[in-house]
């Protein structure tokens, strides 16, 4: 995409700007990275008021920054992108730093799957933040969009997307399956030596997939938390409870449940047995990793506001159809087992907080890795 006429000249990402130059701030996992409006201003040359009407704005409206800033005519989608790639690689600077090494782009293949369900407002700006972003984690991705019998223009707009993105494929569902079946549907098409899930409705950000990746290396999974979960209270309190109740029925427990922020490798996905057709398929997920020994780390991720669209996990439908599948996995929780090959077993350590009661009583040997705290 080409810039508009009216913005002015646009540096090279190879330019002069310093790193002392732009404000890093402490985000909720300790990783610096650069404002978004710090990097418009001093990249684009916006001005102070401009950044702060937008700001503003937010503020009193919500929405992206990067979207107001575009709706505004201040910077195009491409200046946005460019924003971003800085942003991606002000991350890869810094963990290079900590590691004392170049560890980015990791020489892999990835596939994110994104399912979406009504998504027309969110899935540009997902799309194009991912295929932006990814480039400088990883040597190859793909991009997954699992349009789950959406009513509006999501599939369409995610058509667009893959003219412009060769990494982008659409999935398609002619009726909608759930959030389960569209997270399953993802997965299996997946073709990357990783696969990760997140949700498309821009309250995840894959700045924090580095970490993610990292810890991938000495475990078999990675389930990111939210560090501050940015939801409604009703969603907070139904969100606990759920937590509590699966960890009840099934014995087993972990910090955030249904954090959409999940890596895991080829080898485990080819194993997963994906039947669940709500937000019950996190539950069903680590049933399976924990009762098939798997090591699991966690670490803390950012979630932000949904802005546009009406999240669909809390409908009454959806609701009753994540007991049902909670029922199921009940019954058949002792044959909820992920058998890798062999050669492929490790060494088994698991968090206490999801082994506990995983046998229907507390467990007292496991060894605490809350991977999140020593990274930080």
């Amino acid at each position: 995409m080409n810039g508009d006429s009216g913005h002015r000249a646009w540096p090279s990402l190879g330019g002069n700007m310093s790193r002392e130059q732009v404000a890093y701030p402490t985000s909720a996992i300790n990783l610096k990275r650069p404002f978004f409006g710090q990097l418009a201003k001093l990249v684009a040359g916006l001005t102070d008021s401009q950044i702060e009407e937008c700001l503003t704005q937010q503020r009193d409206q919500g929405g992206r920054l990067g979207e107001i800033l575009r709706n505004r005519g201040l910077l195009n989608l491409e200046q946005i992108a460019h924003l971003l790639q800085i942003q991606a690689r002000a991350v890869v600077e810094e963990m290079a730093a900590r590691g004392g090494e170049s560890l980015f782009p990791r020489p892999t293949f990835l596939s994110l799957c994104l399912p979406a369900y009504n998504e027309q407002a969110n899935i540009e700006d997902t799309v194009t933040a991912a295929c932006t972003i990814l480039e400088e984690f990883v040597s190859r991705f793909e991009v997954i969009v699992v349009d789950d019998g959406s009513r509006d223009r999501t599939a369409e707009i995610v058509e667009e997307l893959a003219e412009r993105f060769p990494q982008v494929r659409l999935v398609k569902h002619e009726k909608n399956r759930g959030y389960g079946g569209a997270v399953a549907s993802g997965m299996r098409a997946a073709e990357g030596d990783l696969v990760a899930f997140m949700d498309s409705d821009g309250q995840f950000c894959l700045l924090d997939l580095p970490h993610l990746l990292v810890l991938q290396e000495d475990h078999d999974v990675v389930f990111g938390y939210r560090h501050r979960r940015a939801d409604s209270t009703r969603r907070l309190v139904m969100a606990w409870g759920w937590g509590r109740l699966v960890g009840w029925v099934l014995g087993v427990r972990i910090r955030d449940l249904d954090c959409a922020l999940k890596l895991f490798p080829r080898r485990v996905v080819n194993r997963l047995q994906l039947d669940s057709t709500s937000p019950a398929i996190n539950a069903e997920i680590l049933l399976q990793c924990v009762r098939g020994g798997l090591t699991i780390a966690q670490t803390p991720v950012n979630h932000y506001p949904r802005y546009h669209g009406v999240a669909a996990g809390c409908g009454t439908k959806m609701i009753l159809r994540a007991f049902k599948d909670l029922y199921r996995l009940w019954r058949f929780r002792r044959d909820a087992n992920l058998t890798l090959k062999e050669g492929d077993e490790e060494t088994v350590v698991l968090p206490e907080e999801i082994l506990a009661a995983s046998a229907g009583r507390p467990f007292a040997g496991a060894v605490q890795r809350e991977a999140g705290e020593t990274l930080c």
